[in-house]
């Protein structure tokens, strides 16, 4: 008893025989018809699984194929590169998942309250920059806030890097505690 075709291998019979002429279905992986093939294959990935993995997915595939042994010319070329695609799709599916279940399990990075800022938090973080000697205050406002780099703040100031460096160092220790008291 013969097992019923899908429209699935017609569809794929009937891509074969519109294949452009000279491509054939049995070739190396070092010919240059595999263009062709690969062409096929980002389209069926892109209507499959999403444009989005087909380049990727479709990378990988030439990749693998091309890197196995090329022991004897391939029997059906599209047969191989769906096969490698399809366990590609496949494993990059199942890291997802995991790293989606990895990532319930442990909860979010911070609770909510941590991430809202309230008009108190500006107010202790004001008082904390203002009770800062006016030499580091300077330094550190010039780093975290106007972006300058310890030589660019250095070359303004007229002072060696080295003692910027100790000033921000010595600004942040004392910016901490104070925010902790």
């Amino acid at each position: 008893m013969s097992r019923p075709q899908s429209s699935g291998s017609a569809r794929v019979r009937a891509a074969y025989d519109r294949l452009p002429a000279g491509v054939s279905t049995k070739i190396s992986v070092c010919d240059p018809s595999w263009r062709a093939h690969l062409v096929w294959l980002r389209a069926t990935i892109g209507r499959r699984f999403g444009s989005d993995l087909a380049d990727d997915i479709t990378q990988e595939t030439y990749l693998r194929v091309v890197e196995r042994p090329a022991t004897e010319p391939v029997e059906n070329i599209r047969g191989l590169l769906m096969t490698v695609a399809a366990n590609l799709a496949r494993d990059t599916f199942r890291r997802r998942r995991v790293r989606v279940d990895h990532a319930a399990a442990i909860g979010p990075p911070f609770p909510e309250d941590a991430c809202r800022h309230t008009a108190e938090d500006d107010l202790l973080v004001r008082q904390a920059v203002l009770a800062l000697p006016p030499a580091l205050r300077d330094t550190f406002l010039l780093s975290k806030i106007g972006g300058l780099t310890n030589r660019e703040i250095a070359q303004r100031c007229g002072l060696s890097v080295r003692t910027i460096d100790k000033r921000l160092q010595k600004a942040i220790t004392l910016f901490v505690a104070q925010l902790r008291d």
